[in-house]
């Protein structure tokens, strides 16, 4: 393990623990002044059915603007501490892979802190699917926040 982080990803979305590993990730950013990027997969993954196809813009559109809100007010809560800089990231696939893809592509990225469940598994006690492929797959340390 590094003495010292310099690039954190954080991988967010509408969950509680989202929430925390966001806030978690601002704490590390403190202690090590390292850069923080929060990265929003909007999982389009569902929507790939000839039934949805009139209605995937609308339900894509809904969520994304969500995740831009959501983003502002995460740079707003980043304003107010000494994290030394917070770069957002929006982004349209299946989650796992987008953030494995996105940690892959960047490679100063030496730390990823993410929730132990995201949206689509609020009631699980396990670490969720998409936690554990990152934990498998990331290029870099991981930290699981529960």
């Amino acid at each position: 393990m590094p003495s010292r982080y310099t690039n954190i990803l954080v991988p967010v979305d509408s969950s509680d623990a989202a929430q925390a590993a966001f806030t978690e990730a601002v704490n590390i950013a403190q202690r090590h002044q390292a850069n923080l990027t929060a990265l929003y997969v909007v999982d389009d993954s569902a929507y790939h059915t000839p039934a949805l196809d009139p209605v995937l813009s609308e339900l894509l559109d809904a969520e994304a603007a969500h995740a831009k809100d959501a983003m502002q007010q995460r740079q707003q809560f980043v304003a107010t501490t000494s994290a030394p800089n917070l770069k957002t990231e929006i982004s349209y696939g299946i989650p796992k892979h987008t953030i494995e893809d996105y940690a892959k592509q960047h490679p100063e990225i030496d730390l990823i802190v993410l929730g132990a469940t995201g949206t689509n598994s609020p009631h699980r006690v396990a670490v969720g699917s998409t936690t554990s492929y990152v934990v498998d797959h990331a290029p870099c340390n991981v930290i699981v926040i529960r």
